[in-house]
């Protein structure tokens, strides 16, 4: 789905077929805030009919194991784990982290072979309000403060070999990539493990693994993040501050009426996701439900309580660490 036209949006997701109620929506909304859109779905080889249900002229699905499959990514990921202390203990979680290589491998390879711009989108997450992704020839960088995961980090200064002085989580349910910040990850990352003759996904499989394993000497179940990856490799690249942007995710029991959008819209709420794989009273059946109301306030107040004031701080550390910043230019110039 190459395409001549700069200006397209193109959108990357990785599914299941659990996920295409949501992906449906998600695509509807999507297009009410964006002209020229693509979007990429990959799944498993076994529901591709299903999701090629849903293929127009601008979605593609593409077969996962075109880019690694679960047996190669595991192969790989558990010899590089071999001698690590949770060798056992991680197995479960090879699925999670085998849709991440998924993700990374298809958006460095797409933004580097058609040289245009891309997002990775959560599967589960319906975007409310419309977002600037990029700003010119870089992504606009966005915070949350829902999310700061130390293990995540650990993992990236493995990888980077440091980490930057003023960060907040990327761990937004998105990522955005364009071709310079393509170009400058790639980079990195052949510095930490050489490409070779490896594809894309072996590569990225090793450099996973094998982040994970010189970082973490003890279990920790989540240990690396590909929207923490992306967002501080762009973060490192620009050196400019991130925006926090509100979205809802955690303790909803349904999915959101069209009063309950409209509110979100209103108050500042740019997406929503909804964790219905996970194994929780809250999570379960909650795509065939509604949302209750007074849970529903509870979670926009409550963030908002913790959002703004947060906001604020973080507006005034943002300042004193540029001037801070600056003070360090004007000495190193005259010095």
């Amino acid at each position: 789905m190459k395409s001549n036209k700069l200006n397209y949006l193109n959108i990357c997701q990785v599914a299941l077929a659990r996920d295409l109620p949501i992906i449906k929506e998600n695509i509807r909304e999507f297009n009410k805030y964006y002209n020229n859109l693509n979007f990429f779905i990959v799944c498993p080889f076994k529901e591709f009919k299903l999701f090629s249900q849903i293929k127009k002229k601008h979605i593609k699905i593409i077969d996962e194991d075109s880019i690694i499959s679960f047996s190669d990514f595991s192969k790989i990921f558990l010899k590089n784990l071999e001698n690590s202390s949770y060798f056992f203990e991680i197995q479960p979680r090879l699925s999670w982290y085998y849709q991440q290589v998924i993700k990374i491998s298809f958006i460095v390879d797409f933004v580097k072979e058609n040289n245009q711009n891309m997002i990775i989108w959560d599967a589960d997450t319906i975007i409310l309000k419309k977002i600037n992704f990029f700003k010119k020839n870089f992504s606009v960088k966005y915070a949350t403060i829902n999310e700061f995961f130390r293990a995540y980090y650990l993992t990236n200064k493995t990888i980077f070999g440091y980490l930057p002085n003023f960060f907040l989580s990327s761990l937004l349910q998105f990522s955005s990539l364009s071709n310079l910040e393509n170009e400058f990850l790639l980079k990195n990352l052949n510095t930490f493990i050489s490409k070779k003759n490896y594809s894309t996904g072996e590569w990225i499989s090793n450099v996973i693994s094998l982040a994970i394993f010189k970082t973490h000497k003890n279990y920790n179940g989540s240990m690396f993040s590909e929207y923490e990856l992306i967002g501080m490799s762009n973060i490192f690249l620009t050196n400019t501050f991130q925006k926090i942007i509100p979205s809802l995710r955690n303790n909803l029991n349904g999915k959101l009426t069209n009063l309950q959008k409209n509110i979100s819209r209103f108050i500042g709420f740019y997406h929503v996701t909804y964790e219905h794989s996970h194994p929780n009273k809250n999570s379960r059946g909650m795509l065939s439900r509604q949302q209750s109301c007074v849970p529903f306030f509870k979670i926009v107040s409550k963030y908002l309580i913790k959002f703004l004031p947060y906001l604020l701080f973080y507006r005034i550390l943002r300042f004193f660490y540029y001037l801070k910043n600056k003070q360090d230019k004007i000495k190193y110039i005259y010095k």
